[in-house]
C-alpha cells in the first residue's frame, strides 16, 4: 500500500466536513506540487489542527487545492507528557523533531543556569509541525514559552541529571496521577543549587545508566520510557 502523505489545515473552518473544498498553507502546497509530485486525484490526509483527520482527493495540485472524501476514526491522542529543554541551536531542534515523533503533548525552553541562549520558540513551532505531519499526528503539539527552572518544581515534574539521582524513573512514576513533566538540563548539567532546589521541592531526581547522554539523547531516552511505561498501564 502507497504512503499517504497527511498535511495540517492553517486555518480549520468551523464547518469542516466530508466534501469541503480546502486549500494547504503556501509551503504545504509547494511541497505536495513540487517535492511530492502528487497529481489530480491523489490521496492525501488533512488534519484539522483540532484532532479530525480526513481523507482527501487532490484537485488542483499547484494550488494545494483537495476535497475531503472521508473521516477517519477518531486517532490516538497525544502523550500528556511535557518536555523542557534547557538547551538550544541545532541540538535542541533535534530533540524537538524527535520528541514531536513520539507524540508528547507539549515541549517548552527551560532557563536553568547553564543554558548558554534563548531557544527560538518560532523555528521549533515550525519544526513541530513537520513532524507532526510526519508522524501521522492528529495534533500538533504544543510549543510554549519558556518556563524557569523555579517554576517548573511542581507535583508530576521529574528532573533529569547525569550528575546524581534520588530515585529511580520507574520510583519517580508511581503514584503520579496527572500530566508528567521531564526537565532535561543543559550540557554542563543543572547546577549544585539547581539540585538542591529540587531535593527542597520534593522533586525526584533520576538518570540514566552511567553515561553522560547529551541533552538531545537525554530527551528522546526518557521521554521514551516514560511513554512506554504509560501505556503499558
Amino acid at each position: 500500500m502507497a504512503h499517504v502523505f497527511r498535511f495540517f489545515l492553517p486555518v480549520a473552518p468551523d464547518d469542516l466536513a466530508v466534501g469541503s473544498a480546502v486549500q494547504l498553507a503556501p509551503d504545504d502546497a509547494k511541497r505536495l506540487h513540487k517535492v511530492l509530485r502528487l497529481e489530480v486525484g491523489e490521496v492525501v490526509e488533512i488534519a484539522d489542527g483540532q484532532g479530525r483527520v480526513f481523507l482527501a482527493e487532490v484537485t488542483n495540485p499547484r494550488g494545494g487545492e483537495v476535497v475531503l472524501t472521508t473521516e477517519l476514526s477518531a486517532p490516538q491522542p497525544l502523550v500528556q507528557l511535557r518536555v523542557l529543554l534547557a538547551q538550544s541551536g541545532p541540538r535542541a531542534d533535534d530533540a524537538v523533531e524527535k520528541l514531536v515523533e513520539l507524540g508528547v503533548a507539549e515541549i517548552a525552553p527551560l532557563l536553568a543556569a547553564g543554558r548558554r541562549r534563548e531557544a527560538r520558540t518560532d523555528r521549533w513551532q515550525r519544526i513541530a509541525e513537520g513532524a507532526a505531519a510526519q508522524a501521522k499526528l492528529p495534533l500538533v503539539p504544543t510549543i510554549t514559552p519558556p518556563v524557569e527552572f523555579q517554576a517548573a518544581l511542581m507535583p508530576g515534574a521529574i528532573v533529569c541529571s547525569h550528575e546524581q539521582n534520588t530515585t529511580s524513573l520507574a520510583n519517580a512514576l508511581v503514584g503520579v496521577g496527572g500530566p508528567i513533566t521531564l526537565l532535561i538540563g543543559p550540557e554542563a548539567g543543572f547546577s549544585e543549587a539547581e539540585l538542591t532546589a529540587a531535593h527542597q521541592a520534593g522533586v525526584p531526581v533520576v538518570r540514566f545508566g552511567h553515561t553522560v547522554l547529551r541533552t538531545e539523547t537525554a530527551a528522546v531516552v526518557f521521554a521514551a520510557l516514560v511513554i512506554d511505561r504509560l501505556s503499558s498501564e
